[in-house]
């Protein structure tokens, strides 16, 4: 991801665009897991604050370049896709975490709207499983 272009996007919601919130996007950027708050200060050089981590975290999520799973934070590996559901392959074994695209919150919301009388604006779900690298090891 282009660093120039987030930091677009940061100056166009008036936030700045400091050098602990680089190396917090170049820290998540490099992983291919969902990682806490506290893993990703730990990864990083510079002391920060985690508080620093958890807002630059919340940043990202409102520009809807870093996704939020069960407290846990990876990377948008498609921040042009608008949509707001995500879901996610996440492997048990080496924690791996894959963004998908289903097509089926239509479907849901219908069944929801009728049986439960329930407006439904997003789903965020993961589906824990194994993935291909990890089915032949042990």
């Amino acid at each position: 991801m282009d660093l120039q272009l987030i930091e677009s996007k940061f100056k166009a919601n008036r936030w700045r665009f400091t050098s602990s919130a680089r190396q917090i996007v170049d820290a998540l950027i490099n992983q291919n897991v969902f990682i806490s708050a506290y893993e990703l200060e730990a990864l990083l050089e510079e002391e920060l604050n985690v508080t620093t981590v958890y807002r630059t975290l919340e940043k990202l999520q409102k520009l809807k370049l870093a996704h939020e799973f069960q407290g846990k934070w990876k990377w948008c590996e498609n921040p042009k896709n608008e949509v707001e559901s995500h879901h996610f392959l996440i492997c048990e074994r080496c924690d791996n975490a894959e963004e998908i695209f289903l097509d089926y919150k239509a479907g849901i919301a219908d069944q929801l709207a009728r049986e439960k009388n329930f407006i439904l604006t997003k789903v965020h779900l993961g589906f824990l499983g194994i993935c291909k690298s990890c089915h032949g090891k042990k």
